[in-house]
């Protein structure tokens, strides 16, 4: 238990508590010593027009990725759940582009937003001759773009959890529901789904904070779109702190700082209220009793 503990220490706890203490200093470059400011940085953020954007940013990916990753996963698993040969395949082909390298993704993807030459501009000019459109590069396509990219990536995980929890439910259950004489959609709303609701809030929790900290794929994909169009915090962590020769460290470290802390208060809400619906039905199975 303690070498567990001192890895968690020196690996997780240390850094948010150097990030945490370097967030109330100013500091510019390794040369020159940091300044004690306190809350300073934290209320410039607060005012920061360019980190509320990012930050906005954030939550439409978040709402995207709840409304179209989980759901078209859930209902993959759901269909691949029906004994077929090509079960394992096509399980296998979902989950693919989970273990690609995100620089492959990203030229991937970008050779299908290639202005003129690429996938899309070519189908798209069946419809309409000569259309052009630089789809990474505009502000308004730019993150809807990237968003597509990372939802053909984390798809599958998603579906291989949502198949887990689909494995373990019994069999009984579903065979008992089609003698009673039960369609496939009473079965999957009335056996199915509420089954799968610890699984759905783990997926869920995911999806959300993994919304909140993008970089990779916005960072390399969508680099020519102006920066307040595709600008999410990670990435304005970062151009604060290492990039355009700004070396705003102590900046950079309290945006780090806020979101951590929506991370860990999305997380934790989503934690408290999947544990009280948890706990709903046995409150309801003692007053019965």
């Amino acid at each position: 238990m303690l070498p567990a503990l001192a890895v968690y220490a020196v690996f997780v706890l240390w850094p948010i508590a150097d990030s945490f203490w370097l967030s109330l200093y100013h500091w510019r470059s390794s040369s020159a010593p940091p300044e004690f400011v306190g809350w300073r940085n934290f209320q410039m953020l607060f005012h920061d027009p360019v980190f509320w954007s990012a930050l906005l940013h954030n939550v439409a990916l978040l709402v995207l990725s709840l409304l179209t990753q989980l759901p078209v996963a859930l209902g993959l698993a759901i269909l691949l759940s029906y004994p077929t040969r090509a079960r394992g395949l096509f399980r296998t082909a979902f989950f693919a582009p989970m273990v690609m390298p995100s620089v492959a993704i990203a030229v991937l993807w970008g050779f299908v937003y290639l202005p003129e030459q690429g996938i899309l501009d070519q189908v798209l000019r069946v419809f309409e001759r000569d259309f052009a459109h630089g789809w990474l590069s505009a502000p308004d396509t730019a993150l809807a773009c990237v968003f597509l990219a990372i939802c053909w990536r984390y798809t599958g995980f998603y579906l291989v959890l949502f198949m887990a929890g689909l494995a373990a439910i019994p069999e009984p259950l579903y065979e008992a529901a089609r003698l009673d004489g039960a369609s496939e959609w009473q079965v999957c709303r009335r056996i199915t789904l509420p089954l799968l609701r610890p699984v759905i809030g783990v997926a869920a929790t995911l999806s959300i904070v993994g919304s909140l900290k993008y970089f990779d794929l916005v960072y390399m994909m969508a680099a020519g779109a102006p920066e307040n169009s595709r600008e999410v915090v990670a990435t304005y962590i970062y151009r604060l702190a290492f990039a355009s020769g700004q070396g705003r460290y102590g900046y950079g470290s309290a945006a780090a700082v806020v979101l951590l802390g929506v991370a860990l208060t999305v997380a934790g809400t989503l934690h408290f209220l999947g544990r009280r619906n948890a706990a709903e039905p046995n409150h309801g199975a003692a007053g019965g009793a």
